[in-house]
């Protein structure tokens, strides 16, 4: 689960602090919302750095691990992932003085992984978050 919440926020700090990287993105987005010539969304999310194969083979880890809950069926979850990270991206770019994605890519990371986690998992997440914040 470390791994892949590593990955998710070193992803979205890389956007956040490599001005070509966002450039590019700009393009790549523009292209998709402006021109018949479209480019496939599954491009845009390779060039941001999410693979879908490393995705789904962590994702498996996790579940093996009790890290996700088993009971989730993977595509939907890497169609969430997806979805949840191109939309938080693709808004930065939009209003990169809204928010500091760098500084935040840590706890968009956790919300969006904490859906997936089992419910016990959950809690032992609160009770640590808390005990964090008392000291």
């Amino acid at each position: 689960f470390q791994q892949l919440r590593e990955k998710l926020i070193v992803g979205l700090q890389y956007i956040a602090k490599i001005p070509r990287q966002q450039a590019l993105l700009k393009i790549l987005y523009h292209k998709c919302e402006f021109n018949d010539e479209m480019l496939a969304e599954g491009v845009i999310r390779e060039k941001m750095g999410f693979n879908p194969q490393t995705l789904r083979e962590v994702l498996q880890a996790c579940q093996q691990q009790g890290c996700v809950a088993n009971n989730l069926d993977l595509d939907v979850v890497m169609i969430i992932i997806n979805g949840a990270f191109s939309g938080i991206v693709q808004n930065w770019l939009m209003n990169m003085a809204g928010y500091d994605l760098y500084k935040q890519a840590p706890a968009l990371v956790d919300n969006v992984l904490r859906m997936f986690m089992p419910d016990e998992n959950i809690t032992k997440l609160i009770h640590q978050t808390n005990e964090l914040s008392v000291m």
